[in-house]
């Protein structure tokens, strides 16, 4: 137990120094790359906390690691995937499905079509996770109500593009 809370004290070291030195995206990425879902529940937790933290290219980041999360057999992962998910899908669905629906510009916006990439790599996530949380819907008790409430919230991918 010593040996697994100083690695995960170290990790979070290491995180907590490059969101210090670069920004919210690259502490992520780096947790994320340490392969360790414990580190990425302890970042998504703080995230969750400031919902002013997200951003869209986080989001691409995070969507794989929240299915990881949403299947987990702790408690407390699902728990942190759920708010993560949630917040996601009230705070950028639009954006996303406005952005895909949206025509095409007239002339070079790179800008636009960086966004426009994410959003589609983030839809294609969203409509995975949908999947998953369908499933876990069907489950009785309060984990089955948690996932009930994120089905409705994600009800519009099924309209979707």
């Amino acid at each position: 137990m010593c040996v697994m809370l100083s690695s995960r004290h170290k990790n979070l070291e290491t995180v907590r120094s490059v969101w210090i030195r670069e920004d919210i995206k690259s502490a992520l990425d780096a947790a994320v790359s340490m392969n360790d879902l414990s580190i990425v529940v302890d970042i998504l937790n703080i995230i969750n906390l400031q919902p002013s933290l997200w951003k869209l290219d986080l989001c691409t980041s995070i969507l794989p690691q929240i299915d990881k999360l949403l299947q987990s057999k702790y408690e407390s992962y699902m728990q942190t995937g759920c708010t993560s998910l949630k917040l996601i899908m009230k705070h950028f669905w639009m954006l996303i499905s406005d952005t895909l629906k949206a025509s095409p510009s007239v002339g070079v916006d790179i800008t636009r079509e960086e966004r426009h990439q994410r959003c589609r790599a983030c839809c294609k996530q969203l409509k995975n996770l949908s999947n998953v949380v369908k499933n876990k819907a069907a489950h009785v008790g309060r984990h089955g109500s948690a996932f009930k409430e994120l089905q409705l919230l994600m009800a519009p991918l099924d309209d979707s593009l």
